[in-house]
């Protein structure tokens, strides 16, 4: 009987212990719940966010640009418990498409959120905080499919956002809204889905840890290298492009190219093909941008480019932009 009854508490024990690695805790839950909040801007109700604070102690609401149409925008945030606080943009970074709102210290009654110190690991179970479909706080699960980065085009900001990917159906209304790891640390914020040809593919972009803290500590505005324009792999390409290129082309085609940007300044057009950046060969976009973005914005780099028609290869002069400087 002794022996039954060891067994059976053996039992619920490591029951218990596999249920509460399954999710969150209720107390975390309610915690997190707790530091987020609902963004409102022109009286619309926006995505979500969370309040966060840097080492010296200040008070942000952590969120994504790219709810704000321009940076003059003012917005309202709504509280778990449906109070309401003015709160304005303090900095943002378009590069990961975060914003910083300052907000009256009183909301420190709600507590604030960490940040985890790295991306984590694929396959980590990984938790959404939002008002997804305009509903109160809900919590989505998902996991991390890709910890590298990568850069998608992203039209609220003619730029290239700079993320890693979960799996996980985010509907709307999830932008801005924090994911957490199972300590209830932040690792990123919902950006947006990445789609597929006939609508979400179940992927998740979400910003990298780090970029979120920069952003808080620093508390200024980012200058994000911009290159005025997308690339794209040349294998993406429609077949009548690919016939005009010599066969052992590869690289970036750029298209569209974005009036008076940087790459248009540089005298490329669209469908010219990068194949190099200061003599490293760029077959992938995450390659070339992993260069531009090695440097502050402003740098000049050298281009290789192969145009539709031509055999020969050119050497372009490329300067980047800033995509903050260009938000207005």
């Amino acid at each position: 009987m002794k022996l039954f009854t060891a067994a059976f508490i053996l039992f619920i024990t490591l029951a218990t212990q596999l249920q509460a690695q399954d999710g969150l805790s209720s107390s975390l839950v309610e915690k997190i719940r707790k530091a987020s909040v609902e963004i409102v801007i022109q009286r619309q109700l926006r995505g979500g966010g969370a309040f966060v604070k840097n080492s010296r102690g200040q008070l942000f609401i952590l969120t994504a640009a790219h709810l704000f149409h321009s940076p003059r925008d003012t917005s309202v945030i709504v509280t778990h418990d449906g109070r309401s606080y003015f709160a304005s943009l303090s900095a943002y970074d378009l590069g990961h498409d975060l914003a910083i709102l300052e907000v009256d210290p009183e909301a420190n009654m709600y507590g604030s959120l960490s940040i985890a110190k790295s991306i984590p690991a694929e396959t980590s179970a990984v938790y959404n905080f939002g008002p997804a479909l305009r509903r109160r706080t809900l919590v989505i699960p998902g996991h991390v499919s890709d910890s590298r980065t990568s850069f998608t085009d992203f039209t609220s900001s003619q730029g290239y956002l700079e993320h890693y990917f979960v799996s996980g159906i985010n509907p709307v209304m999830t932008s801005g809204g924090i994911w957490v790891n199972r300590s209830g640390e932040i690792v990123g914020i919902q950006h947006g889905r990445l789609l597929a040809d006939k609508g979400s593919s179940g992927l998740s972009m979400v910003s990298a840890p780090k970029a979120s803290t920069a952003l808080i500590e620093s508390n200024q505005i980012a200058s994000t290298p911009a290159l005025g324009g997308y690339v794209w792999e040349i294998w993406s390409a429609d077949r009548s492009l690919l016939d005009e290129l010599p066969i052992n082309a590869e690289g970036l085609y750029v298209n569209p190219v974005f009036k008076n940007g940087p790459l248009a300044r540089s005298g490329l057009k669209a469908f010219d093909v990068i194949v190099s950046c200061d003599g490293i060969p760029v077959r992938r976009r995450h390659q070339l941008l992993e260069i531009i973005r090695s440097k502050p914005a402003g740098s000049s780099f050298t281009f290789e480019v192969v145009s539709p028609g031509a055999q020969g290869r050119r050497p372009v002069a490329f300067l980047s932009g800033s995509l903050e400087q260009a938000w207005k």
